[in-house]
């Protein structure tokens, strides 16, 4: 059981986690309550697109993104935050196009340095499965946990991603869920001698490698409408850690339910075709394919604030462009969360769940 006060989150990817540290400055308490599972944040480009993504005043608040990184790794140590380069491929495959300023938040540091930065901050962590939506009680709100029994907390926000269609199935249906998959290798490969592949040298040198236009941004927005299910891949490589992501393929099929995981196999070998259209030699290159669900909303506005008609339920979810959303509308939500507030701002965004 939690104190007096305390304020749940559930989810421990990037949204919850930066939304805790938000609202522990703000002198609230807060329990992370985190499953320790695979998710889309550890497999993530990490790219900063401060410059692209989001529809209307949201796309201009992005342009806060870059400070908010450079603010958080001053206030928190290193977090991954770094500049680098950027290849654009797209009109042809073989024609680069440098899109300048770019920064990336490498997945691989940020993940490693949340615990110790939640803990420094005062950010109580549950390594835990929240197993049913939230019930109301007279004190809050109760989460069932998987193990460790049952949490009460006044207030829970739920910030986990393809899990929060299962614990609030109230929530829009813009609210959805695809699958994505990418090669994780653990090292880069050498730099061939003699190479006359631009994207291999962009892979090997630490460069951020993505289409000029994106395909998953149209198949999210196809989702509603969709009768069958659909994949794509969006190819491109991005550094992580010593390794390096490879591609990108997504796949949503019709209706609000993620469904099983897709056969592995067949969505690596669609992906590895992908991939060999920008450069075989990327395609085939020996690493494990991984895949996680990934929540996304279909008109490219994430939810953010209160759940309607359930008083003290939060939702932060459905990102696009997420590591350049979320460092700019976690202080929003926590400013009207703590109350110094009243969510016009995010009224005006066009993010609330109502």
């Amino acid at each position: 059981m939690a104190g007096p006060g305390r304020l749940a989150i559930v989810g421990g990817g990037l949204a919850g986690s930066l939304l805790a540290l938000e609202l522990v400055e703000r002198g609230l308490p807060v329990t992370l309550v985190d499953a320790a599972e695979s998710t889309a944040t550890a497999l993530s480009y990490g790219g900063v697109a401060w410059w692209a993504g989001a529809p209307g005043r949201l796309g201009r608040l992005l342009h806060q993104a870059p400070e908010r990184w450079r603010r958080l790794q001053a206030r928190h140590g290193p977090l991954g935050w770094r500049r680098c380069g950027l290849r654009l491929h797209g009109g042809g495959w073989g024609r680069s196009l440098l899109r300048p300023p770019f920064a990336q938040v490498d997945s691989t540091v940020l993940m490693e340095a949340l615990p110790r930065v939640l803990k420094a901050a005062g950010v109580e962590r549950r390594r835990a499965r929240v197993v049913a939506p939230p019930r109301p009680v007279v004190a809050g709100w109760q989460l069932e946990l998987e193990p460790g029994g049952s949490l009460l907390a006044e207030q829970v926000v739920l910030a986990a991603g393809a899990g929060c269609r299962f614990l609030a199935p109230t929530l829009p249906d813009r609210l959805r869920i695809s699958w994505a998959g990418v090669l994780a290798l653990p090292a880069r490969p050498p730099l061939l001698p003699s190479s006359g592949r631009p994207w291999w040298r962009h892979a090997v040198q630490r460069r951020i490698v993505q289409p000029r236009h994106w395909q998953r941004p149209v198949l999210e927005r196809a989702a509603p409408g969709l009768g069958e299910e659909r994949w794509i891949v969006d190819a491109g490589c991005a550094p992580w850690g010593e390794g390096l992501l490879l591609g990108q393929i997504s796949l949503v099929r019709p209706g609000l339910d993620c469904g099983e995981p897709p056969e592995a196999p067949a969505m690596e070998e669609r992906l590895r075709q992908g991939l060999a259209g920008l450069d075989p030699l990327l395609a085939d290159l020996a690493g494990p394919y991984r895949q996680v669900p990934v929540s996304f909303c279909s008109n490219g506005l994430p939810l953010v604030g209160p759940v309607p008609g359930a008083a003290g339920l939060w939702v932060f979810s459905g990102f696009g462009g997420a590591f350049a959303q979320v460092p700019v509308l976690a202080p929003l939500l926590a400013d009207v969360i703590a109350g110094v507030a009243d969510g016009a701002a995010l009224a005006r965004l066009g993010v609330l769940a109502g």
